[in-house]
């Protein structure tokens, strides 16, 4: 008993009515489409969210600590979808800086609300605690400017690491697939007739 073998067929000329489908400038443009949110997505993330919050951070480590009375504090909740809720923290507050009284009102480095219940909640409750009875809290003071101020300056790592990695992960996949399209359409340019 002989066995024959045939001669592998590669697979893209298997079907050559399909090959220069792929490859369409409608698709291509349609892919771009479908892609460039992604990019967009993950750099705004990048860009308005983790990098603003790591320059305000470091530049509030040069800060200096001076009392301030809270005039006003108040533990923001939001129900969410599925039990799930939104906290954050409004406060208003003044203190005096170089001879001058000031007001501020940022309470954390966090701008808006999150889903990190208990340091929201921690921090409004300090706050409220402090209206209630009138002691004064440490809020950092920019000594260059004045009028800057925040309540906490601290840094919340898993906030910021989940920023990170959804802008990372949405704008390598759409920056992936442009430059696949990319490579794509360079070679069909490229390739006569």
């Amino acid at each position: 008993m002989s066995r024959t073998s045939t001669p592998a067929t590669p697979l893209a000329s298997a079907n050559p009515s399909h090959a220069g489908e792929a490859a369409s400038p409608l698709k291509l443009g349609l892919a771009a489409l479908f892609m460039l949110p992604f990019v967009v997505l993950g750099l705004s993330l990048l860009l308005f969210g983790v990098t603003p919050t790591l320059v305000d951070w470091a530049r509030a480590q040069q800060w200096q600590a001076t009392p301030a009375i809270v005039e006003s504090a108040a533990t923001l909740w939001q129900p969410g979808q599925k039990g799930a809720a939104a906290y954050g923290v409004e406060a208003r507050f003044r203190y005096t800086a170089a001879g001058q009284e000031y007001r501020g009102q940022r309470a954390s480095l966090h701008i808006g609300n999150g889903n990190a219940s208990l340091y929201y909640q921690q921090l409004g409750e300090r706050l409220e605690a402090a209206q209630r009875t009138g002691t004064p809290v440490p809020v950092w003071v920019n000594p260059a400017q004045p009028t800057e101020s925040i309540v906490d300056r601290s840094l919340r790592p898993g906030l910021l690491a989940l920023q990170l990695g959804l802008a990372l992960a949405f704008g390598a996949f759409g920056g992936h697939l442009l430059v696949r399209m990319g490579r794509t359409m360079w070679a069909r340019l490229r390739t006569p007739g």
